[in-house]
């Protein structure tokens, strides 16, 4: 990350001049696109399974691990790879691929293992964007977590209220579209305007 950190407390925070800073706003904005998707997938998948897959309860209960499963293996191999953009070009790419493939899909299984292949490359997005706070501004760090998982929260939050409202006047296809819309959006913003430099002292 190039030179030395201070280790004086922060005792200001320099909100304009962190704000005014284009990397920032890429990872705000990445952020609030990756966690809508991933949230509707958590919140939403055991619906998805027993009214369009048609299975149980207890198999929805069986079947929702998979996918977090396959995340939790995938960013364990993300890790070794410290490419940031390239990483957040899979974890946000991939999702959104795997997401139109479940308009098309027509087997419970295929569904399934979709869903599973979404998350495991949505974990990838994990070496790029959760790394990017200390890279863009060490001293700041935690400040810039702050901002963007606010805005990751907030996705969770109007992303899952939105995903209600469209089923009430569409279908579940409408809901992958403003999830890998997103994505795309998240991909270009990061590719755009990240960087692993630092930016703020």
């Amino acid at each position: 990350m190039g030179g030395s950190i201070s280790k004086e407390p922060v005792t200001v925070i320099p909100w304009r001049l962190i704000l005014s800073k284009a990397p920032v706003w890429a990872l705000i904005i990445s952020h609030f696109c990756h966690n809508w998707g991933t949230f509707i997938l958590l919140t939403w998948m055991p619906t998805y399974y027993n009214q369009v897959l048609k299975f149980n309860l207890t198999e929805s209960g069986l079947l929702c691990v998979l996918p977090w499963l396959t995340m939790a293996a995938f960013a364990n191999i993300g890790g070794w790879i410290a490419d940031t953009l390239i990483m957040q070009s899979i974890g946000f790419l991939g999702p959104a691929f795997f997401l139109t493939q479940l308009i098309h899909v027509k087997t419970p299984a295929m569904a399934v293992l979709c869903m599973a292949c979404s998350q495991g490359s949505d974990a990838f997005s994990q070496s790029g964007l959760y790394s990017n706070h200390q890279d863009i501004g060490p001293r700041y760090a935690g400040v810039l977590l702050g901002l963007s998982n606010t805005a990751g929260v907030l996705a969770g939050v109007f992303g899952t209220a939105a995903t209600g409202y469209i089923l009430q006047r569409g279908s579940w296809n409408d809901v992958f579209k403003v999830s890998v819309a997103l994505y795309i959006i998240g991909t270009l913003v990061w590719n755009l305007f990240s960087t692993g430099e630092k930016v703020l002292d």
